[in-house]
């Protein structure tokens, strides 16, 4: 952990460092603080405790914290979001080092001793900012620390602690598992009838599984004192704005095509799953909504602060309401709503997968559970369209990254887009229509109607970045799980992992780099 000479004043009063220019000393104490490999500046804080002068230079001066930050993690999106005008350095140094360490050495007493308490304290706030936020260096501590592990182990403890952290290790999992490909081992069923862990297909074909996912609570008046700590505990955990559903589709998905022993077999016509490189601007807009959520849940504790003080309930001075930075650009206002349905623009290629009905009375008798149905792969071509009341033209410049600064370019006056398109896959050609409601977060909604058949099927889901959209399709009856990625210049971003299914298909790749990688027991 950070040394304690942080919180205590060096005893002794002076250096010969002091003898020297200011300008100069200065270089030096920034040379110092990005010399390091560590993630802990251990040289700059063992300087700080030579004397009281250097201590109080390097507590203060904001340029060396800038300098040992930006050396270790990514800072293109703190600069783009604009965070960086009240950004703390040193305590955001401080922050990721403690909470990279907390995962590293919390999975190690996980392998040697089986203790999970040290769950309890993953500061996955800290640990979601910088997987959002990196573009070149954030992963590779992510993933040197343990932090993927750590997700895991949360994962599977979940239905033991009424799944309050599938919120945010989904997501994580869902992000991570395109630079660890073998996590998908420990998403398996124990069950040899069942492929995929019971939690993520339950999460794929139980629509009403959508309740066990806890999510923000907001109350603005009520009295009663143990449903005011529940609701003070659950607005004290995190919540990422990256739908946490949406993410166990996904991952429900690539533990299939990872583990599945012939997936070419299976899969009519299979073509293999992509992979992802992430880049930070694909977390804008989910750090947009999570940061109206934030203004939204200031707003509401500014009003029941007032009501108790009021009521004499509440006799100290409350909290500084927050102050929403981005708001001359309408942000977090009645008139502009965060919208990424831009994107739904393109060529798109995909799975759906469901469970035949004729299979369930062979897996009564059986005592196991019906297989997992793919029909192959579907194609599609989708563009947005004006609403009927709309101008064709309206709300374009909204879509133009390029256009306007940050944020106005994920900020649209009309909440709904309207998008058409067609495709086909095994069961022949259909047309879509649907519509993007960005009041729901971004909820998309679409029929798709065979051209033969006239058979008509109904799909919702939401945007997934950057692994693409992820939702259900069909009802409780008969129905089950999709996800569509973007396919660039008519070749399918699966095209990168090509590698991935040459000798033995997905699987025996995935076994390969297992066995090349040191096994991991959670």
């Amino acid at each position: 952990m950070l040394q304690a000479q942080l919180t205590q004043p060096p005893i002794h009063t002076s250096s010969p460092l002091l003898s020297l220019p200011y300008e100069v000393l200065l270089d030096i104490l920034q040379t110092v603080a990005t010399a390091t490999s560590s993630l802990c500046p251990e040289d700059l804080l063992n300087l700080s405790g030579t004397c009281r002068h250097l201590y109080s230079i390097i507590q203060t001066q904001s340029s060396i914290w800038k300098l040992a930050f930006s050396t270790k993690y990514d800072t293109g999106a703190i600069y783009r979001r604009q965070l960086h005008t009240d950004y703390n350095w040193q305590a955001n140094v401080k922050r990721r080092y403690r909470a990279l360490s907390h995962c590293a050495y919390g999975v190690q007493a996980c392998t040697s001793t089986g203790k999970v308490a040290w769950l309890n304290h993953v500061d996955w706030q800290c640990l979601w900012d910088m997987i959002s936020e990196h573009d070149d260096m954030n992963i590779t501590h992510i993933l040197n620390h343990e932090v993927h592990k750590a997700a895991i182990a949360s994962f599977r403890l979940g239905r033991f602690h009424d799944r309050d952290t599938y919120p945010v290790c989904l997501p994580i999992l869902s992000v991570l598992v395109n630079y660890d490909f073998t996590l998908t081992r420990f998403l398996t069923s124990e069950q040899p009838s069942q492929l995929v862990s019971p939690e993520l297909s339950q999460f794929a074909y139980d629509f009403e599984a959508d309740a066990l996912i806890p999510g923000p609570s907001y109350s603005l008046s009520e009295t009663d004192p143990a449903e005011m700590d529940r609701l003070k505990l659950a607005s004290s955990r995190f919540y990422p704005a990256q739908d946490a559903l949406t993410s166990a589709l996904h991952l429900f998905f690539v533990t299939i095509f990872a583990q599945h022993p012939d997936p070419y077999d299976a899969i009519p016509g299979c073509i293999p799953i992509p992979l992802f490189q992430l880049s930070s601007n694909m977390f804008d807009v989910e750090f947009l909504r999570r940061y109206e959520r934030e203004l939204f849940q200031a707003s509401l504790d500014e009003s029941r602060s007032g009501w108790e003080q009021r009521h004499q309930q509440q006799r100290e001075r409350s909290a500084p309401a927050i102050t929403n930075r981005y708001e001359s650009s309408g942000f977090a206002s009645k008139e502009r709503y965060i919208s990424d349905a831009y994107l739904v623009e393109g060529e798109w290629m995909g799975y759906y997968s469901f469970l035949d009905p004729d299979d369930s009375l062979a897996s009564d008798r059986s005592n196991g559970r019906r297989e997992d149905w793919f029909d192959g792969p579907m194609r599609l071509t989708l563009r947005r369209v004006p609403l009927d009341d709309e101008a064709p033209d309206s709300d374009q410049a909204t879509y133009s990254m390029a256009t306007s600064d940050f944020p106005s370019q994920h900020l649209r006056s009309s909440p709904l887009t309207r998008f058409e398109g067609h495709g086909s896959d095994n069961l022949g050609a259909f047309t879509i229509t649907g519509l993007v409601d960005d009041t729901e977060c971004g909820q998309m909604t679409w029929e798709k109607t065979y051209v033969d058949s006239a058979e008509t099927w109904e799909y919702s889901g939401r945007f997934i970045l950057p692994m693409g959209l992820c939702g259900r399709w069909g009802d409780e009856e008969y129905g089950g799980p999709w996800w569509m990625w973007r396919v660039e210049d008519g070749t399918s971003q699966a095209d990168v992992v090509q590698p991935l299914v040459a000798g033995g298909g997905i699987a025996g790749a995935a076994a390969a780099v297992a066995k090349a990688t040191a096994e991991a027991k959670l």
